[in-house]
């Protein structure tokens, strides 16, 4: 859990953004030996992912994404 600029490298499942701000999360995942990563936008009351990765920057953004 986190309410400021993260980043690292932390097992995750799902997330939810119980802010009332936008939140750009940064992820990577390790399928069949190719690293895949990207970023998902978490706006307030959102959730996602439902699949483990490697959560690795959380950047709080100002504009709708």
């Amino acid at each position: 859990m986190t309410t400021s600029e993260w980043s690292g490298n932390v097992p995750a499942f799902n997330f939810y953004n119980r802010t009332s701000r936008n939140a750009e999360i940064t992820w990577s995942y390790n399928y069949l030996g190719t690293q895949l990563s990207g970023a998902i936008c978490a706006r307030p009351g959102g959730g996602d992912l439902y699949v483990p990765m490697f959560v690795t920057k959380v950047s709080w953004q100002t504009h709708t994404c």
